[in-house]
């Protein structure tokens, strides 16, 4: 990592020490959305700026959506077969159902079973599974969740993560408030994470990934679950009841609560940020002939140490048809609220979403998705600090199209050509499209490459924050890249599975702090980074029995970034994010008996500026009392008493070692 070379005359060092003083003075409170505001001026001088298993390779002919709608419904381990783990139905990638084993892109897919037997009892932690994911938990509630690159509280920025199709994207930082998705975890169908860029698909901010959670259909989740999990440091307790709504629908309800212990300090004491919450939603899913309906619901409250309050609510609709030629219609509308309040701080944001999409196949060589969507997003926010955003109250408009065309060039080549443009209110027009290129040797084998553009638009605070005579808006406009990306996905063997891509990532427009080259104050946000990044990221799966199966994934980053000639930049380039250069993960599924379970995880992760490398283990022994009532022991983080996760300075805290015991029964 680059940084700039700063001017050691007495001016110079005169404008560090007063920055450095102000940032002192403008230290965040952790939780609240006063933090971010704080943190934005008071860090922005100070150098730190602001800115979710491996599935197995099989048949060579991508399947159509009848064979997929054919396959079972995901079972136990042992019960599925590898030619059934290839055939493992992805939407992501495409925005049309497919196989795993011929998506073009390094697609990582979580299942309903991972998530079970991981022993997790939060989103975040359950996202460690995706080894092409970099995942930090800075404290008790809060984690920097990235791929490739730009990890860190403030500066996992280029990551958009959708939920049922709902962005959970917060337009005030461009970041994920990780602490407000609290979901209950047996609900998950699966978690597709693709690393890369997304931007020809679902537009700006899905610069290096894309995590899409998928819930399971009302008619999936009949009678009545109990989920309870209580340990040295977490606790979660669930009830969910689904039922049947004539002959062709189903409705859920569920309600849950958790209480998530405090993080430490350096010499062991407890850090005085645990949090608590209450969830509740329900959904209702109706198929009749061609047509399907949907609609969920869910509203929280969460409370922080600190008096920091969390809670919100959202409600979405969908509707799809599917026509006799096999082409596909679906809309979907959202509404979601979410509402920040600390002391002397209070945000709200609501945000309004229409979205359409119409799959169709124009002859047997062109398969072509196109869509269309439109967003407002109503937000506020109230600080009683020297810092405020101009004006406090904002709507934000976001409209695009898009289209993609997967052409049949050959019996086993295909190209996939996508565009979308997109017009949003903070940072005006931009055009994403995308190439990608896949073969299908004999075999079973897949070989692809793709060239993409992706954006991330101005946030609130690079655009309005401001502070008088100290930090005032600028004309910040949307960083951009350029990746390619080449990558293989193989059987190598009858019982396992392998998937390596590397990649190439050239940025531009990076944000940075300036300062005026003569009074150095006031400070703006600017664009004058850039840079490339490039990796490798693999993994694979063997399955040495029918009941045993051991799994590794490798991710590795290189960096090379710098300032522009002739910015005056004061954060080092530090938006560029703390990573490590390296993370292995390890792991092994065994059924020992029929009703005995153990999973072992390892994961090693490469040290970051100030943060040494670690070690840890996580294991799992579950037992299945019957076929309606398992109890599991999981121990999380074995190997030290604990460790440092994150390099923020003014969050991160220690992560501690943990031992829960969990109980699920369905009756």
């Amino acid at each position: 990592m680059a940084t700039m070379d700063v001017d050691q005359s007495d001016h110079g060092m005169s404008a560090q020490a007063a920055v450095a003083g102000e940032a002192g003075r403008l230290a965040p409170r952790a939780g609240g959305s006063g933090g971010w505001v704080r943190a934005a001026a008071g860090l922005a001088a100070a150098g730190v700026v602001l800115s979710g298993s491996p599935v197995l390779a099989g048949e060579s002919v991508v399947p159509d959506d009848a064979a997929l709608a054919r396959l079972p419904a995901p079972r136990d381990l042992t019960e599925l077969s590898l030619e059934e783990l290839a055939m493992v139905e992805v939407t992501s990638v495409t925005r049309r159902p497919e196989a795993l084993s011929h998506a073009a892109a390094a697609v990582f897919v979580i299942t309903a079973e991972d998530i079970r037997r991981s022993g997790a009892t939060s989103l975040p932690e359950v996202l460690r599974l995706a080894p092409n994911l970099q995942v930090q938990r800075v404290n008790a509630g809060d984690y920097a969740i990235s791929a490739r690159g730009f990890n860190g509280y403030e500066t996992a920025n280029k990551l958009l993560v959708l939920i049922d199709g709902r962005s959970v994207y917060s337009q005030l930082h461009s970041g994920v408030f990780w602490d407000e998705r609290h979901l209950p975890l047996m609900d998950i169908a699966r978690i597709e994470v693709i690393s890369g860029p997304g931007g020809a698909l679902y537009g700006a901010n899905a610069v290096n990934g894309v995590i899409n959670i998928i819930t399971r259909s009302a008619q999936d989740t009949q009678g009545l679950v109990v989920d309870a999990a209580a340990g040295t440091e977490d606790a979660v307790l669930t009830f969910r009841h689904g039922g049947r709504l004539g002959e062709a629908g189903g409705w859920r309800a569920y309600v849950s609560g958790f209480d998530r212990g405090e993080s430490l300090l350096a010499d062991g004491a407890e850090a005085g940020d645990g949090l608590s919450g209450l969830r509740a939603g329900m959904r209702l899913d109706w198929t009749g002939g061609p047509d399907s309906l949907s609609l969920q619901a869910d509203v929280f409250d969460h409370e922080a140490v600190g008096q920091v309050g969390i809670a919100g609510g959202n409600v979405t609709g969908g509707w799809s048809r599917v026509f006799a030629d096999g082409a596909a219609l679906q809309l979907q509308a959202y509404y979601d609220r979410v509402e920040r309040a600390s002391p002397g701080t209070r945000e709200t944001a609501d945000t309004v979403d229409l979205s359409l999409q119409h799959a169709l196949d124009l002859g047997a060589r062109h398969r072509l998705v196109v869509g269309g969507n439109l967003r407002q997003i109503d937000t506020e926010l109230i600080a009683s600090t020297e810092a405020f955003l101009d004006p406090p109250r904002e709507t934000v408009r976001l409209g695009s199209v898009f289209a993609q065309d997967q052409i049949s060039l050959a019996s086993n080549v295909i190209l996939t050509l996508g565009a979308k443009f997109e017009d949003n209110s903070l940072s005006g027009a931009v055009l994403l499209p995308s190439a990608r290129l896949a073969w299908t040797p004999p075999g079973g084998s897949l070989v692809w490459g793709a060239v993409s553009r992706a954006t991330r638009s101005p946030n609130r605070i690079e655009r309005r924050l401001t502070q008088p005579g100290f930090l005032e808006p600028g004309d910040f406009r949307a960083e951009d890249l350029v990746a390619y990306e080449i990558g293989y996905r193989t059987p190598p063997h009858p019982r396992g599975s392998l998937s390596v891509s590397v990649f190439y990532n050239r940025y531009d427009d990076l944000r940075t702090v300036t300062i005026d080259p003569e009074t150095v104050f006031p400070l703006r946000f600017d664009n004058g980074g850039r840079g490339a990044s490039w990796g490798l990221e693999a993994w694979g799966v063997y399955a040495i029995t029918p009941s045993w199966r051991v799994n590794a994934g490798l991710a590795t980053l290189t960096k090379d970034f710098e300032v522009k000639p002739g910015v005056l930049d004061i954060t080092g380039l530090v938006s560029v994010g703390d990573d490590p250069d390296y993370q292995l993960l390890l792991g092994t599924q065994a059924d020992l008996t029929d009703r005995l379970e153990l999973d072992v995880r390892l994961r090693a992760v490469d040290g970051l500026a100030a943060v040494p490398s670690y070690v840890e283990a996580d294991v799992r022994l579950g037992w299945r009392l019957t076929d309606a009532l398992e109890v599991a022991v999981t121990g999380a983080n074995l190997l030290d008493r604990d460790h440092r996760e994150s390099g923020d300075p003014g969050r991160a805290r220690n992560i501690g070692r943990s031992l829960t015991a969990s109980l699920r029964a369905r009756f």
